[in-house]
């Protein structure tokens, strides 16, 4: 046989080999639907290019219901249904819209996604599987029991002897308690690629995932004997790892030693960034603590190395800032995933977010204090939204600490936008997140001065939760509360120069923020008495007329008269409900009296 014929065989029986292969996957039209055939799987995508049914081995993986979530979809704000449906070759059919598309590849034992958001706004793309997928196993071969909230990248999902094993996830979640969700965050204009492989399970993965299925329930923790942290151990300086592949100007990219969870080591991705320290000084410092959706944000370190402090800012939810806002890269040594832990109730205390997150965050001041530069008697926290919940129970466990900035957010929890997430796991498990994560629990034990920073409509974090939380600490408090001030991170909640000027009039010896001494109203005339080093330029009477949601309330600001030695006084409009108000420096840094709610 010649050269030539033998590589002509060759290429004929490649051929002939891949020829054979995609003839096992048929793709017919079936009404307004599309059903593939392989000899491993069967598939449905539905009118509205829903991927709605995949069985393998004749068991269904995917749920079905036309009354709720099906299968797999785009969701941001609603499902987002993909109308036009083609198939452009004989193992593709692809799904567009104006929002997003999906293509989807077949081959005899494994199916590629490729899924495209086309908008400006981030969006979802998740699948939900039916409830008689009750257990899954990571890429370690650790099976858990599902629906659960975990943090797996790469997961395997078993029914029967039946297998599939996905690639891409960014988070995985429990719903309506029976459904095992699994997502892909995908941001503005972004395209992810998503694998299924389909598979047979050894007879010992069987057997292993027939008993986490069948478990029950495990009994629910026990409240702790002593403090819930070891604030001693939780002193010492955490071991320090590199972070290369995370580059930033003026800050340094690294990993700290974190507690335990679920019986292995930690890490926490942080930024830590100095400023220039001249020999022989040391510079105060600011642990940064990021709300929902956010991770540890280099920009953040950058403002208060700009004014001179030493700063690092931590992830909380086991993340490193890759991904997007909202959907950050789980680091495979990281903790729990956030928010709230409302899930993970029933798990070891230990390997709750909340625990986690204020032990890490502890952690990083301990990495803080033991810097050369940095004085360990001049260091405060400040923390935003959720990150403001944590700073309220931060600052009641770790009194090194010499200041405090909950942003928004605050204790009482079944008093705010979240009492639902409370209430909703039931009388007992609802009591018991209360009595562990409420920041109201350990705000009685806070004795360092407290700045306190939200807005009169805050979504989340309302005015009565707010002023049940900043009665209780034992050491003085300063409100700034300012009408709508908008909520998130960057310039709403890491720039209001109140906590500059308040962080530097104790950590650097600054001018402070003016004192208010005392309030009061005689009928409609309300008053109230301040001290401040710096003029006080213009005062207002924040009121609102309104009753119900706090969130919804219509605010106006009225003016209010500035008198001598220290007074200020206003005559409230008829029909007022709620007032306060609101003193403003010639700095435009605002404080404000406590609100008071009127008997109408």
């Amino acid at each position: 046989m010649t050269v030539t014929r033998a590589i002509a065989c060759v290429l004929c029986a490649v051929l002939g080999a891949a020829s054979a292969r995609a003839a096992e996957v048929v793709i017919m039209p079936e009404g307004d639907e599309r059903r593939v055939q392989t000899s491993r799987y069967e598939a449905r995508i539905g009118r509205d290019g829903c991927f709605t049914s995949l069985k393998v081995a004749g068991m269904e993986f995917f749920t079905t219901s036309e009354s709720g979530p099906r299968g797999a979809y785009f969701y941001q704000d609603a499902l987002i249904p993909l109308p036009e449906v083609t198939q452009p070759d004989d193992h593709t059919v692809v799904a567009t819209s104006e929002k997003a598309s999906a293509r989807y590849q077949f081959a005899p034992d494994r199916l590629t996604w490729t899924l495209t958001n086309a908008t400006a706004k981030a969006m979802v793309f998740v699948i939900v599987f039916d409830p008689a997928v009750k257990a899954g196993m990571d890429d370690t071969g650790r099976f858990e029991q599902a629906p659960a909230l975990l943090g797996w990248k790469l997961s395997t999902w078993f029914r029967g002897r039946a297998n599939v094993r996905l690639t891409g996830s960014t988070r995985l979640w429990p719903w309506n308690g029976q459904h095992q969700v699994w997502e892909v965050g995908l941001g503005p204009k972004e395209t992810r690629t998503v694998t299924l492989e389909i598979g047979t399970a050894t007879d010992e993965e069987i057997e292993q995932a027939a008993e986490v299925a069948q478990a029950p329930p495990p009994p629910p923790p026990t409240d702790p004997v002593g403090p819930m942290w070891d604030l001693k151990a939780l002193s010492k300086p955490p071991r320090v790892y590199p972070a290369e592949e995370f580059v930033e100007e003026g800050v340094q990219a690294l990993f700290f030693e974190g507690v335990p969870y679920r019986g292995k080591p930690t890490r926490v991705f942080a930024w830590l960034g100095l400023p220039r320290v001249a020999p022989g000084q040391k510079v105060p410092g600011m642990v940064l603590v990021h709300g929902g959706g956010g991770t540890a944000f280099a920009e953040w370190v950058r403002l208060w190395t700009g004014r001179g402090y030493a700063a690092i800012a931590l992830d909380t939810c086991g993340c490193v800032p890759k991904g997007t806002y909202g959907n950050w890269e789980r680091h495979p040594h990281g903790g729990p995933p956030g928010w709230g832990g409302f899930d993970q109730l029933d798990w070891p205390r230990e390997d709750q977010w909340t625990y986690h997150a204020v032990a890490d965050a502890i952690l990083a001041h301990s990495l803080l204090r033991s810097l050369p530069e940095v004085d360990p008697q001049r260091i405060g926290v400040t923390g935003i939204s959720w990150g403001g919940y944590l700073t309220c129970i931060i600052a009641g466990v770790d009194p090194r600490f010499r200041l405090a900035v909950p942003v928004y957010g605050c204790g009482y929890t079944l008093d705010m936008a979240f009492a639902s997430a409370v209430t909703s796991q039931g009388e007992e498990r609802a009591r018991r997140w209360m009595r562990w994560w409420d920041p109201s629990v350990y705000l009685a034990d806070a004795a360092m001065p407290m700045l306190w920073v939200t807005g009169s409509n805050d979504f989340a974090y309302t005015l009565n939760a707010l002023q049940q939380s900043y009665r209780q600490p034992k050491g003085s408090r300063t409100l700034c509360i300012r009408l709508r001030m908008p909520h998130g991170h960057g310039g709403p909640g890491e720039n209001p120069e109140e906590i500059r000027v308040f962080a530097d009039s104790i950590l650097r010896d600054g001018e402070p923020l003016p004192t208010i001494t005392a309030q009061g109203r005689e009928g409609e005339r309300v008053w109230a008495t301040y001290q401040s080093q710096r003029p006080v330029v213009k005062a207002e009477l924040n009121v609102t007329k309104d009753l119900g949601a706090w969130q919804e309330r219509h605010w106006e600001a009225l003016p209010a008269q500035l008198e001598a030695n220290g007074r200020v006084t206003a005559t409230l409009p008829a029909g007022v409900t709620v007032y306060y108000l609101n003193l403003y420096d010639d700095r435009d840094c605002v404080v404000s009296t406590e609100h008071v709610e009127l008997a109408r």
